[in-house]
């Protein structure tokens, strides 16, 4: 090793070496973990535009054939017959559409296998209810086709009776709503595409859930670049310190003696 460079064998150039090497690795391999997500996310996203464009299945031959898991369940496409429980109702408050706010009316539907919950669409955000009147749907019985989801768990709850039920909610979240609609509510919900007898203007149907890959591709670009970083910037820095001038000693003059 040259002897411009052999600070390097100093105890705190040895450990920055080892430090970044370590974090070199550390940041590709999120880096990589990032690209891992981004594969796993894009099978899932098939998954489910191979399931949202299917044929409409109904509810209960679906439940027959795949049980009752709701991951199984999610965006599948249904058809399901039964009658609207309009006085149990419920807003799912701040829903915004078109960039309008507003609200969607969520309303149990019995059918001949219990209860299911249905996002019937949007309502403006000055809508009376619930039940909201000018939301009402169709007597009797209806078929209903959408799309399954799961249970929402972020978002506030809203605003509990005294009898513990809810007539808004801020999540759409099948556990709190199976006490007030019974415990034969099953574990997803239908987000109604379509519907006979058709409904009125509102609610307005809302749009299939969207469907994108995250942010996983620009994490793994943000890790790779911070990795490329100490990559460059260790050895420019090593070689910056190299090339630094090296103070010289100079020799003392030396101080005649004085005779005796």
């Amino acid at each position: 090793m040259s002897s411009r460079y052999a600070f390097l064998r100093s105890g705190v150039w040895i450990v920055g070496l080892l430090i970044a090497f370590l974090t070199v690795i550390l940041f590709a391999s999120l880096g990589m973990w990032q690209l891992q997500r981004l594969d796993e996310r894009q099978a899932l996203n098939t998954t489910v535009e191979s399931r949202m464009a299917a044929e409409p299945i109904e509810f209960g031959v679906l439940l027959a054939e795949n049980g009752v898991d709701p991951e199984v369940l999610e965006y599948r496409r249904v058809t399901v017959a039964g009658i609207y429980g309009v006085e149990d109702e419920i807003i799912l408050q701040a829903r915004t559409l078109n960039s309008r706010s507003g609200h969607n009316v969520v309303t149990p539907l019995t059918w001949e296998g219990g209860v299911v919950a249905v996002n019937r669409g949007w309502v403006p955000i000055d809508s009376e209810g619930p039940p909201v009147p000018t939301a009402r749907p169709p007597d009797g019985e209806v078929v209903v086709t959408g799309i399954l989801l799961t249970s929402e768990e972020r978002g506030p709850t809203g605003v509990e009776n005294p009898d513990g039920s809810y007539d808004n909610i801020g999540r759409l979240d099948l556990a709190l709503l199976e006490p007030q609609w019974g415990p034969g509510l099953a574990g997803v919900y239908v987000q109604l595409e379509a519907q006979d007898p058709p409904q009125g203007a509102f609610p307005v149907p809302l749009p299939p859930p969207e469907i994108g890959e995250g942010p996983h591709l620009s994490y793994a670009i943000q890790w790779f670049v911070f990795a490329l970083i100490i990559m460059i910037g260790f050895p420019s820095l090593v070689v910056s310190t190299a090339r630094r001038p090296r103070p010289t000693t100079s020799a003392s003059p030396s101080i005649p003696s004085s005779g005796a």
